[in-house]
């Protein structure tokens, strides 16, 4: 019987490969994008930080700064990210799951904060103009960069895991999406998925085992 095609725009754990029947799908992989850590210097600020993801947490680590630099209030998105800054030993004063409920957060609770976001190349407009227009003191600071990794691929799938705007903008550089059902990570993904798709599902609360998970019980009643 033919398989399930599905594909991940990101290479998996083997953790989470395991979760498909291998007997129902074939899943496909690829990185559609590279990381890499920026230069920067690290601006005097003894306030309030924000971490956008796991890979700014990485990018700030990785780099030797001064011992004087005081981590006073963190405040991050998503539990990876979360957990990530615990391992090295800081506190997260309020974790939300996306950055809109953050900024909310932030609105409601800690507008009178001095904020400092570290962030990737490809700006949140809508995060950034939030802070703006509720005039919310906020320094941006990028410490990575996606790079676009594309690559032509022969096979359709039926559904597409995506896990940010900038997979699914390098997926589109080589490949179109057809029929495939887009599975989202959260929202902010989701709606640039629908720009170019109408078959657009995302997760309620964003991590890499709810995507998988959406994606198996998409296909829950499909006897293959």
């Amino acid at each position: 019987m033919e398989k399930i095609r599905i594909l991940s725009t990101k290479n998996l754990e083997h953790k989470f490969k395991v979760l498909f029947n291998k007997k129902k799908f074939d899943l496909y992989e690829h990185s559609f994008i590279n990381i890499d850590f920026a230069d920067f210097d690290f601006p005097q600020h003894d306030e309030s930080w924000i971490f956008s993801s796991k890979n700014s947490v990485e990018s700030v680590f990785s780099k030797k700064f001064n011992s004087k630099i005081i981590f006073n209030k963190i405040y991050c998105v998503g539990k990876n990210t979360k957990f990530l800054i615990e391992k090295y030993g800081l506190k997260v004063n309020k974790m939300c799951h996306n950055s809109l409920d953050l900024a909310n957060y932030i609105l409601n609770y800690s507008n009178k904060e001095k904020f400092l976001f570290f962030r990737g190349n490809i700006q949140n407009h809508s995060f950034t103009k939030f802070f703006k227009q509720e005039n919310i003191d906020l320094k941006e600071i990028v410490v990575y960069v996606n790079k676009s990794n594309s690559k032509k691929l022969k096979e359709k799938f039926e559904a597409i895991m995506f896990f940010s705007p900038s997979g699914i903008k390098s997926f589109l550089e080589k490949n179109s999406l057809g029929d495939s059902t887009c599975v989202c990570i959260g929202q902010t993904t989701a709606e640039f998925a629908k720009k170019h798709t109408s078959k657009v599902i995302s997760c309620n609360i964003p991590s890499m085992k709810n995507v998988i998970n959406k994606t198996i019980k998409l296909f829950a009643n499909e006897y293959h």
